[in-house]
């Protein structure tokens, strides 16, 4: 979730503010299993108001869709970074690595050595994930404010663009060059399954209408020599609901078929108990009926997968937005539910689930508490103090399901 969504979603105004959460510190029926002798195949008289004559129903015991998490750490340790890949590789099929703080334009053109800064973060990332664990890779061409260019990355991210890079744009041929040449090393190195090209793509769109037209160019001649090179990998763009029916909403479905066409899946980034216009946000008993089916219009029959996605399992209070939600475990292990349920219903290719652990000693220090961050603190499926929460039990009884 951009810093622009947040900025541009009623009702938080934070107009101006450049925060994202990167991914380098940001899903079936889930009829969660209670399984019981009454419900177990060829059981006839286990009092559950069936006659042997009728057809039953049993739980599901298998899942269409792939589950994974993104590494994002929940304190700024080695102690951290260590717990949360490892357990992430545990409970997941895949691990999602979103590199969102730039791009190391000029060498990445040249062909030259990155920053060092840069090649500790992608072999430290390398390092971390187990040599046979699938992977899904995002590498965003966006700013943070999703309505240009990416920052540099040199020695720090997301660093402000230098001529002649300040003045290019996303169909300039250095700029496709540049980014292609940086795709194809990330690729090779990380060898994903799924490489999304474009995170949050529909944010450009509402934010900057030329400017997106411009990324559709960058789209096609990326995406076609990534084809040329990696015939197998799934490429994709995501896609940022907003609330179904609302002027954004229909600003995306209206304009964003140029790009749809390039890329092999549509993937979905949504965090509706704060970004969408409904009662009590907190409850996800109260999301409106096509919170999620209104990516099929979007897609237009292509594939979907869930990029990204998160419940609070506390109260979410940020006065400088007027927020207040109110939410509890309960309401997060429901959304969990809901969210398996809408997944396999659309025939979803995955599911990524954002913080396995909630972040409040990162957003305490290394964050600054930042306001914008604190949307996502509490969306762990541990507590700040590594205690289980309710939605986990839900998340491992899916993830037991056969593949």
């Amino acid at each position: 979730m951009s810093a622009a969504t947040a900025a541009n979603e009623q009702p938080i105004i934070v107009a101006g503010l450049t925060y994202r959460h990167t991914g380098g510190m940001k899903f079936l029926t889930a009829i969660v299993l209670a399984l019981s002798v009454a419900t177990m195949a060829g059981c006839g008289g286990g009092g559950s108001g069936s006659s042997a004559g009728e057809p039953q129903n049993p739980p599901p015991v298998t899942r269409a869709f792939d589950m994974g998490f993104t590494t994002w750490p929940y304190d700024a340790t080695v102690t951290a970074v260590n717990f949360v890949y490892a357990e992430t590789s545990a409970r997941g099929d895949f691990i999602a690595h979103h590199l969102d703080g730039g791009i190391p334009w000029q060498a990445a053109l040249d062909g030259a050595a990155y920053d060092p800064a840069v090649e500790a973060e992608i072999q430290a990332r390398l390092d971390n994930t187990p040599a046979d664990q699938r992977m899904y890779l995002a590498i965003s061409p966006f700013n943070t404010g999703r309505d240009g260019l990416a920052g540099h990355w040199g020695a720090g991210t997301n660093e402000p663009l230098l001529a002649p890079w300040d003045t290019r744009d996303f169909d300039s041929p250095e700029v496709i060059a540049a980014y292609t040449s940086f795709a194809r090393d990330m690729i090779t190195r990380f060898q994903p399954t799924y490489f999304n090209l474009g995170i949050e793509a529909s944010e450009l769109l509402v934010n900057d209408l030329v400017q997106f037209n411009r990324y559709v160019t960058f789209a096609a001649k990326v995406s076609g020599a990534l084809r040329a090179d990696f015939p197998d990998l799934r490429l994709m763009i995501s896609v940022a609901l907003k609330s179904p029916g609302s002027v954004r909403a229909e600003t995306i479905e209206a304009n964003i078929g140029p790009l749809i066409g390039l890329v092999d899946v549509i993937g979905i980034s949504v965090y509706p108990y704060v970004f969408f216009d409904h009662a009590e946000k907190g409850d996800p008993a109260n999301l409106p009926s096509d919170w999620f089916s209104q990516i099929q219009v979007i897609a237009n029959g292509k594939p979907v997968a869930v990029a990204e996605t998160a419940w609070i399992a506390e109260r979410l209070e940020i006065p400088a937005f007027g927020v207040d939600v109110m939410a509890n475990e309960q309401n997060q292990a429901d959304y969990m539910v809901e969210l398996f349920a809408e997944a396999e219903a659309l025939d979803a290719e995955f599911v990524v689930w954002w913080a396995l652990v909630d972040f409040d000693a990162l957003w305490n220090a290394a964050l600054g508490q930042d306001p914008v961050a604190r949307i996502w603190r509490d969306t762990g499926l541990f507590d700040e103090s590594l205690n289980p929460r309710p939605a986990l039990d839900t998340w491992q009884q899916q993830f037991a399901l056969t593949k």
